[in-house]
């Protein structure tokens, strides 16, 4: 475990949530619990975040480019304006979550749960949703969507 990574999880365990601004660019967070944190504004891109429970966490305006959030628990998350370009979600959930104004192109989101997420002007372009979950999911245009 990394330097970084270890004093990450001291502060979260010794209950701060605020680590907005932080860098973890390429850092590994597999499976870790950072439910509620405030990364906004955080460098993640390229970080390993494979199950990770980020429930209720602000992720506003972080660079989270090339990461990996497969089966990543997103539930109520903050992701507007996130650039989650070339990430990988697959079958992360996303119940909830709000994008709006994310950057998600070329994304791989297969099998994502949107249900009741907002995608108000999310960029989508290239981005693979097949078999994605959605029940009352805010669509970039403003529709609704369900399966």
């Amino acid at each position: 475990m990394s330097r970084k990574t270890e004093d990450l999880f001291n502060r979260y365990a010794a209950g701060e949530r605020n680590f907005s601004g932080i860098s973890l660019d390429g850092i590994d967070l597999c499976g870790v619990d950072l439910s509620g944190a405030d990364l906004s504004n955080s460098g993640l891109g390229e970080a390993y975040l494979e199950e990770a429970n980020l429930e209720g966490a602000n992720l506003r305006n972080a660079h989270l480019g090339q990461a990996c959030l497969v089966k990543a628990n997103l539930r109520n998350a903050d992701l507007s304006g996130a650039n989650l370009g070339f990430s990988y979600l697959s079958r992360t959930d996303l119940t909830n979550a709000k994008l709006v104004n994310a950057y998600l192109s070329a994304a791989d989101m297969i099998g994502t749960n949107l249900t009741r997420s907002d995608l108000t002007g999310a960029d989508l372009e290239g981005a693979y949703m097949e078999r994605c979950v959605y029940s009352n999911t805010i669509m970039p245009d403003g529709t609704i969507r369900n399966s």
